[in-house]
């Protein structure tokens, strides 16, 4: 009820459809030279933003409603109908013309066109020209008669005497001459007696004034309030014209007015056009440099959503399913916008209809795929960022998701959606009237004429704009900051000035008054998404722009936008009725099962398998000795690496008397949990062999008949067992298809490779296996050091997929014999994760040193 007070287009009076005026605006281009059917026709009512913008900064905007509403205000058109011409076959290059010289500029000005403007009553106001077509008439005589200060019929007689070739080749402009007659009879006289004799006549910048008074009085214009400026000559197609210029006396509601009217010689209108305030608007520059930040930070947000889509993706954090149906769905919504918004003026008919609609298609097939991975994108990470963050906010959404439409928390939200809709509404209301200082502006005064099929045009585009607020301020900005804040008031205070960067519907001045009314209503919409969650914003948002897009059809008599409001309001009856009878009959939230997205169960799966990997390597590290035994006679040090959480390497030390101490070490086939599973398992039978038996290869026989029959064909274990006998100074070991063992001989410093026979447990269980173990007995003189290690060690890859080799190994053990166990060990691993060095650990690497003291 309140709205049409604060709306500039409640003073629109349309006395005549826009049927009429195509009717007039044809008379009136016949009637000016003009054959109306080489054109194609267009017709719209639109407005003068600038002029409106102007008035309601003057007045404020609530006065200067209800001034126009009260008082017919002459010569002031803020709203015009403007019927359209375009060349059925043109030829593209045109003539500019200079208004201050005779000069001639060709240019391609693209398919001709004449534009004919009335005022809303149907006062003929305008006449734009700007490909300066001319009229297959140029000749009109009653205007030439107006030129010369007798009865018009008399003038217009003496014109008739000559054909128009003969007026046209011989009358001229000369605005700097001076006529030395002295009446007007005269004049006229001269006139006939120079066309007579085949000469040339000149007429005045006085004349043209006059010619243009003439037509200036059938037009809609008040010419009493106007006073005569300038007149200037020009050239177009070697004709020349001149072109008379008048200005309002005084400023009329604080507005200067100026007209321009273009005249041939002949006394055909070239152009009649109209310009308001001249000097422009000082605030629009202030407008143009917002416009050019907020864009900017607006790209820059774009461009940082999708760098945090790669980050998400990259972790598999996005539900990538809906988000491409969403993507996908809002790619074609845009493309059919783009269709019915670029072909609303194209006729079929045209002779290059088909060039037009090739590249409307061409152009809304290439905006709707952008606009697609940008939904997608921004949907994929709003929907995992929120339900990261703020999973409450996607209750009602994950309902949907699941199919459930018919129950009592989507029908509650549909109602609170329309209620809140119109709440917004009346805040809106209430916020213009606060700031009457605010001026609006509007791109087109009815939706009904921007495109085809305003209603589906109306619900794509504003759905879109609601869906890309929501999505972008609400669900990405406002989620991101709640995570790493966990403060609603930050949150908001972040989201409100989010909103702020967003082009409110509309044009809007002063720019301060702009971006307050915009972080109010950013405030309210924030309330909103706290109190309930985003399809209750969602919707809101979308059905209070669907009604201040069609709140024509009730603040304008007569409005041509009726229909699309009766197509809005039967939506909103639609979500009322369903809501009502989704409360009243569907499922309560009580029985409704809990959405859990595809990627969250495997997230959480994922993290239960880590855990357990976690439990797994440190039950794994408890099997491996907790520390070395500290003996005096020998030094003990040993490292277990594996490639993954948990690996296949086993090496122990098993005390079996105060002199004797067992070692061992192996490599279960493969990785991960079954080798680790395995090396458990030949852990326990060495623990239980070890004590039974004295001979290193009799133990290696007897497990190798356990693991056999325990261990699926194809698994298997490379090991080393032996006993250090520290009275005897001697190492009793046997080998099953380990690597060699590594002797440094204290004595002389050789590296001494030993390899005595041996295959792998598990690999077979006849004789074979038995007929193959070899073992050794080797005496240990003081300061000899022995290696045990797994291939993880020599086969060691690096970036360039090179081993790391046994001379390499060798070598290092050669520089560093006389050191320490503890310190040959570190150098040995530190060498080797130095020559991995960015590349993958492809195998667990296992190692033992044990050097004999004196």
């Amino acid at each position: 009820m309140a709205y049409p007070s604060q709306d500039p287009r409640s003073v629109i009076d349309l006395q005549m459809d826009g049927a009429s005026i195509e009717q007039k605006a044809i008379s009136r281009l016949e009637s000016l030279g003009y054959s109306a059917p080489q054109f194609h026709i267009e017709t719209n009512f639109r407005a003068n933003n600038d002029l409106l913008d102007s008035l309601q900064a003057a007045m404020e905007r609530p006065k200067m409603i209800d001034y126009f509403k009260q008082h017919e205000v002459p010569n002031i058109r803020p709203y015009y109908w403007e019927v359209t011409f375009r060349k059925k076959e043109d030829d593209k290059t045109k003539v500019l013309i200079s208004a201050s010289s005779e000069e001639e500029h060709p240019v391609n000005s693209g398919i001709a066109a004449i534009k004919l403007r009335f005022s809303a009553d149907g006062e003929f106001l305008s006449l734009l020209n700007p490909d300066n077509i001319l009229p297959l008439k140029t000749v009109n005589r009653v205007a030439m008669a107006a030129a010369f200060s007798v009865p018009r019929d008399s003038a217009v007689a003496v014109l008739a005497e000559f054909n128009d070739s003969t007026l046209t080749k011989q009358l001229f402009i000369n605005i700097g001459q001076n006529e030395p007659l002295r009446n007007q009879k005269e004049r006229l006289q001269r006139l006939q007696i120079l066309l007579r004799e085949g000469r040339h006549y000149m007429l005045s910048g006085q004349d043209v004034l006059k010619m243009a008074s003439w037509y200036l009085e059938e037009t809609g214009w008040k010419l009493t309030e106007f006073e005569a400026d300038t007149v200037f000559m020009g050239r177009i197609n070697g004709k020349s014209f001149a072109s008379a210029h008048f200005k309002l006396t005084e400023p009329k509601l604080g507005q200067e007015l100026g007209l321009n009217v273009r005249i041939l010689p002949t006394g055909g209108l070239l152009g009649l056009s109209s310009l308001y305030n001249p000097d422009g608007n000082e605030e629009s520059l202030f407008h143009e440099l917002w416009s050019l930040i907020r864009n900017a930070i607006i790209f820059l947000f774009c461009v940082a959503g999708v760098i945090l889509f790669f980050f998400r993706i990259r972790a598999r954090a996005v539900d990538t399913k809906p988000s491409l149906v969403v993507a996908v769905i809002a790619g074609m919504a845009i493309s059919l916008t783009v269709v019915l918004d670029g072909l609303s003026g194209v006729a079929l008919w045209q002779a290059d209809s088909g060039t037009i609609i090739t590249f409307v298609l061409i152009g809304a097939g290439m905006l709707g795929a952008g606009v697609c991975l940008l939904f997608f994108a921004f949907f994929a990470i709003g929907d995992s960022i929120t339900r990261q963050y703020w999973p409450q906010k996607l209750k009602t959404y994950d309902y949907l998701r699941q199919g459930m439409l018919f129950n009592r928390p989507v029908g509650l939200m549909l109602i609170r959606s329309v209620v809140l809709a119109f709440i917004l509404a009346g805040f809106w209301t209430l916020l213009l009237s606060l700031f009457p200082n605010l001026y609006i502006g509007f791109e087109n005064v009815f939706l009904s004429q921007k495109s085809l099929w305003p209603p589906l045009y109306l619900l794509i585009s504003t759905f879109l704009t609601s869906l890309s607020i929501v999505l972008g301020i609400f669900l990405v900005l406002g989620g991101q900051v709640y995570g790493w804040t966990q403060n609603k008031i930050i949150t908001s205070a972040v989201i409100v000035l989010g909103f702020v960067l967003v082009p409110l519907t509309g044009s809007f001045g002063p720019l301060m008054y702009e971006l307050i009314i915009a972080a109010l209503l950013g405030l309210i919409l924030t309330l909103i998404y706290l109190q309930w969650d985003f399809l209750t914003l969602l919707i809101s948002h979308f059905l209070f722009l669907g009604l201040l897009a069609t709140s024509t059809a009730w603040t304008i008599g007569g409005s041509l936008d009726t229909y699309i409001f009766g197509s809005f309001l039967l939506l909103i009856v639609f979500f009322i009725v369903s809501g009502v009878l989704a409360v009243a009959r569907g499922e309560k939230e009580q029985r409704l099962s809990h959405f859990v997205p595809e990627y969250v169960e495997e997230l959480a799966q994922e993290e239960r398998i880590k855990q357990e990997l976690q439990i797994a390597r440190e039950v794994q590290q408890s099997f491996l000795p907790e520390r070395t035994p500290d003996l005096p006679r020998l030094e003990l040090s040993a490292i277990c690496k594996p490639a993954y959480e948990t690996g296949g390497d086993y090496y122990d030390f098993i005390p079996l008397d105060e002199n004797r101490i067992a070692v061992t070490i192996g490599d279960v086939s493969g990785k991960g949990i079954q080798a680790a599973f395995y090396m458990t398992f030949v852990k326990g039978i060495i623990y239980s062999l070890c004590r039974e038996t004295n001979s290193p290869a009799e133990l290696l026989k007897k497990a190798n008949r356990l693991f056999y029959d325990t261990a699926p064909r194809g698994t298997f274990i490379s090991l080393v067992y032996g006993i250090i006998d520290l009275e005897k100074r001697s190492f009793h070991f046997a080998r099953a298809g380990h690597n060699p063992i590594l002797r440094i001989n204290g004595q002389n410093g050789s590296v001494e490779e030993l390899q005595p026979k041996g295959i792998g447990i598990g690999l077979t269980k006849d004789v074979s296996f038995d007929n193959n173990i070899e073992e050794i007995e080797l005496k240990l003189s003081t300061d000899d050091v022995l290696i045990l290690y797994t291939d993880g060690i020599v086969e060691a890859l690096n970036e360039n997929h090179v081993f790391y080799g046994t001379h390499r190994l060798n070598n290092l053990l050669m520089k560093h014999k006389e050191q320490s166990a503890k310190v040959i060990l570190s150098e040995v691993t530190g060498d080797v994760l130095t020559y991995i060095g960015k590349a993958r650990q492809h195998d667990d690497m296992t190692m033992m040193v044990m050097k004999l003291k004196g």
